[in-house]
């Protein structure tokens, strides 16, 4: 093989490595409105635990509700649109830690150990793990940002006052789950209307 051959095959390998994480952040643009789902359910499940009867049920009700709603829509659109290596590995992640999620969260609270501090900086730190390992698979600062976002609240939780708690949880959610699913929401329409034009 000549040097011109191999030089060829190396770019070759990077157009196919570059393709596939434009396909991957397409792909999790595709399924930005999970982003949006969960943050109106962390949200819902916030306010109910403050302000309504049967605060003990507010997060397995709507977590459960969360997780039915999400297979439902997520079956029927992964009918519509094929799997590819890189999204295969995306939601491999995002189920490996909503499952770890569910098991802490369940085991905690059925226990009845759950102190308020690092229950919440547990969950954070989880969520900034999916979305931190999902920033370097598709090499995307975007949501690298947003993994540091939980990392760093996860600390700031472990040290305010637990006044302080429930607002820093519901600032995350805003911008990690509700902003950030809006903003590839609004990528994916932008792109399929860019695709539409030039087809």
């Amino acid at each position: 093989m000549t040097e011109q051959e191999t030089q060829q095959e190396l770019l070759t390998r990077f157009e196919l490595v570059e393709m596939m994480v434009k396909e991957g952040r397409r792909s999790t643009e595709y399924w930005g409105w999970t982003f949006v789902l969960w943050g109106t359910a962390y949200l819902i499940a916030i306010a109910w635990s403050y302000w309504l009867r049967q605060p003990d049920i507010a997060w397995p009700v709507t977590m459960i509700a969360a997780t039915i709603i999400t297979i439902i829509v997520a079956t029927n659109k992964k009918r519509a649109k094929p799997q590819t290596p890189v999204s295969r590995a995306i939601a491999g992640i995002w189920q490996a830690v909503g499952t770890a999620i569910f098991i802490y969260c369940f085991a905690v609270g059925s226990s009845g150990h759950a102190e308020m501090h690092t229950y919440i900086a547990t969950v954070e730190i989880l969520l900034g793990v999916a979305n931190c390992a999902i920033s370097l698979v598709l090499r995307w600062r975007g949501q690298f940002l947003i993994g540091l976002l939980w990392w760093i609240s996860a600390v700031a939780t472990c040290f305010v006052s637990m006044r302080l708690v429930m607002p820093i949880l519901v600032f995350d959610t805003l911008i990690g789950f509700l902003g950030f699913g809006l903003y590839l929401m609004y990528r994916e329409r932008r792109d399929r209307r860019l695709r539409v034009q030039h087809a």
